[in-house]
């Protein structure tokens, strides 16, 4: 399947789009993205969590990414905002199950998205892992993963293939509706810019 066909899970700044675009209107309107910080208004049960982000936002070690799309649907849906906290990948790299925010890949690019643009996934395999999708199974150095997290089973298969030194596997977990290794290959651990933290629904925002 083309790229171009797949360019989903796209994430713009906090403030941006109020939905996923389709791929000819987000080609010719990423440049009208600007980061924004949103005005927060949780309700008292997410206090701690605010408090938090706004600590690590007082030391330029998180901000807040706008959902755009539904590609990473159950865990986070259009409209939700997304903290990336910038600390944990100073000391460790990307584990398996980790919720990654990065730059796309250069594949993306050649479709005309910035290189700035950032995308959310899920981290599937790490360098030396064998990744494979066989009956809509992901397969993982032959293990087959129960994964309690994606919307639904993939649609689709994908032949078995090594990840080199210095790149993950993601996926979103809506496979079907995700634009993401599958399509474009391995990610470059050096594109990634942040780790998920925590996540604010629309609700807080209205």
């Amino acid at each position: 399947m083309a790229v171009g066909g797949l360019l989903r899970g796209l994430v713009s700044p906090a403030g941006g789009v109020a939905a996923w675009l389709p791929c000819h209107e987000l080609f010719a309107s990423w440049h009208h993205w600007l980061p924004s910080l949103p005005r927060l208004r949780p309700p008292a049960s997410d206090g701690f969590k605010l408090l938090l982000v706004l600590l690590l936002f007082s030391a330029a070690l998180a901000e807040v990414r706008y959902i755009a799309s539904s590609s990473m649907v159950p865990t986070l849906r259009p409209g939700d905002r997304a903290v990336a906290e910038k600390v944990t990948y100073l000391f460790r790299r990307p584990s398996i199950g980790d919720i990654v925010f990065f730059k796309v890949p250069t594949a993306v690019q050649n479709y005309g998205v910035n290189k700035d643009v950032v995308f959310i996934k899920r981290v599937l395999a790490t360098p030396g892992d064998f990744i494979e999708v066989r009956q809509g199974q992901l397969i993982v150095n032959g293990v087959a993963q129960k994964e309690h997290y994606t919307a639904t089973h993939a649609l689709y298969t994908m032949e078995a293939m090594r990840l080199p030194e210095g790149h993950v596997f993601v996926m979103g977990d809506n496979r079907n509706n995700s634009c993401d290794s599958r399509a474009w290959g391995p990610l470059p651990i050096s594109n990634i810019v942040g780790k998920y933290m925590t996540s604010f629904t629309r609700s807080c925002f209205q």
